[in-house]
């Protein structure tokens, strides 16, 4: 089923969902700060799926608040993308309809801001507050042309072959998306447990449409665990064409090497059993 196949969205159940989640001075706190941490996203100029809203809805920032281990509450802002059309090269691989996307931002028990986590791809960049650039209180993200990986700076991303790099190189459209609250019961969109596109993954190397954001593991069951998973902060590297790509290569390098040393290991095992004993 395709995402436009899906119920239209509600508002009064979204403000319904906030009712029934917490007490009213905790509801009035997570509204207040999702409001005023509301992502920018400033899109590559190359890019033709900006953030969008469901089933063509006005562009949305799709956010909720939820204790963070330790302490605080992490922020999150799931955003909708119609397609993915970044490939792997001539093989076509790797596009594929409908995108989720995340940003979250983790605030302490005063409710000041301490970090924020970038989704890229498969994994994520955490980095300290101090390091994310902001317009007033709100995080600003560069959105890579294609696959909107998250990045705290503009630039082109290096990314290990056969990926191609990553354009956010920020010179396209600045969205800050209205707030939607969210939880995993409303709106009734929610509760869409299958794919959000007719794209499905039959090579390797394809990618099928995403699920919705109550059905991406970690990053929505344990936003603290997600945020530990996600590598250290990049920003202010990698982000000039060919700047990290000698790293790069280098591992490149070091992968074909024990793959091919496996190879003829395998091929001496083969022979070695072929052989006659005596």
């Amino acid at each position: 089923m395709g995402a436009d196949h899906l119920e239209r969205p509600r508002a009064s159940l979204a403000a319904l969902a906030l009712v029934l989640l917490a007490p009213a001075s905790a509801r009035a706190d997570d509204a207040a700060l999702l409001e005023r941490h509301r992502p920018v996203y400033v899109l590559d100029a190359r890019d033709r799926n900006p953030v969008a809203g469901v089933r063509g809805e006005p562009p949305a920032s799709y956010g909720r608040a939820v204790p963070a281990k330790g302490g605080g509450r992490w922020l999150q802002y799931w955003r909708w993308h119609a397609d993915n059309p970044q490939d792997r090269g001539i093989l076509r691989t790797g596009r594929h309809e409908g995108d989720w996307e995340l940003v979250q931002v983790r605030v302490d028990s005063g409710d000041q801001p301490v970090e924020a986590v970038y989704a890229q791809h498969s994994g994520a960049e955490r980095c300290g507050w101090a390091t994310v650039r902001t317009r007033d209180d709100a995080p600003v993200a560069f959105l890579a042309n294609g696959s909107h990986a998250a990045y705290f700076r503009s630039g082109v991303r290096d990314r290990m072959f056969p990926d191609p790099n990553d354009e956010a190189e920020g010179r396209g459209r600045i969205q800050r998306p209205r707030l939607v609250p969210i939880n995993e019961r409303a709106p009734e969109w929610m509760r869409f447990s299958g794919r959000w596109g007719d794209s499905r993954a039959r090579l390797p190397g394809e990618s099928s449409s995403p699920r919705g954001p109550a059905f991406q593991g970690e990053s929505w069951d344990d936003p603290s665990a997600f945020a530990a998973s996600a590598r250290g902060c990049m920003a202010g590297r990698c982000d000039e064409r060919g700047e990290c790509d000698g790293a790069e290569l280098a591992l490149a390098g070091a992968v074909g090497c024990v793959f091919g040393l496996l190879g003829l290991l395998g091929v001496w095992w083969q022979r070695r059993a072929a052989s006659p004993r005596t």
